[in-house]
């Protein structure tokens, strides 16, 4: 049997033009364009994407929590103890301030004594006046070779009566105020003074001096009227 050719039609041409030719698999043309456009990134709904999530405030959170706790218990600190830190101090330094300003009024009281004299004792009287004046100065007396950071003081202290130590035997028992105490005491002792006539309200004490009345016989001078 003998079959007769058959022509190739209008449609076939055009499904041959379509579907021929080499097939090109997908993902070896993005492989092409990845060389261009690049590497296309991981979706974000892979596991290995999810893994890699964003840091944690977990630190920057207790960092903040803490400093603020610490702030706070500073605050609450102050408010329970400041007062009473202020009333402690302030008793303590005024009694070893009085001390102190004791001992340098005797020291000034012989200096102006002898200041109009002539000779070796003037001199000397201010020169110990000088040297007064520095070492009994709150900058020395409060300073940190006697006093510790909190308050407290660095040198021996002896309880004169009683176990308790008081605030008069932290002023008596402070270095510079137990030099200048031997100090003034030899000088009281080389101009013989008496110092419990200071004690004695009763002692002698100087007159004073009375107020005399205005001149009223004087007769006042009449005001004139300004010339303008």
């Amino acid at each position: 049997m003998h079959f007769q050719p058959i022509e190739n039609s209008s449609e076939d041409a055009y499904l041959a033009h379509i579907g021929g030719g080499p097939q090109v698999e997908p993902q070896a043309s993005l492989d092409q364009l990845d060389d261009v456009f690049g590497s296309a990134s991981a979706s974000p709904t892979e596991p290995e994407a999810q893994s890699g999530s964003h840091p944690s405030d977990i630190r920057r959170l207790e960092t903040e929590h803490t400093n603020a706790g610490y702030r706070e218990g500073i605050t609450v600190a102050k408010e329970s103890s400041i007062q009473a830190g202020f009333d402690e101090g302030f008793s303590l330094g005024a009694t070893i301030g009085a001390r102190a300003g004791h001992l340098l009024g005797i020291v000034e009281g012989i200096a102006d004594a002898i200041k109009g004299q002539s000779g070796q004792a003037a001199e000397a009287a201010e020169q110990l006046l000088n040297a007064a004046r520095d070492e009994l100065s709150t900058a020395k007396i409060f300073s940190a070779e006697y006093w510790a950071p909190d308050g407290n003081w660095n040198y021996d202290v002896t309880a004169r009566d009683g176990d308790q130590v008081l605030f008069p035997d932290v002023a008596a028992a402070h270095p510079l105020i137990q030099k200048w105490s031997k100090t003034v005491d030899d000088q009281v002792n080389l101009w013989q003074i008496q110092l419990s006539i200071l004690d004695d309200d009763n002692g002698p004490r100087m007159d004073a001096v009375p107020v005399e009345p205005l001149n009223t016989s004087v007769p006042a001078r009449a005001k004139q009227s300004l010339d303008w």
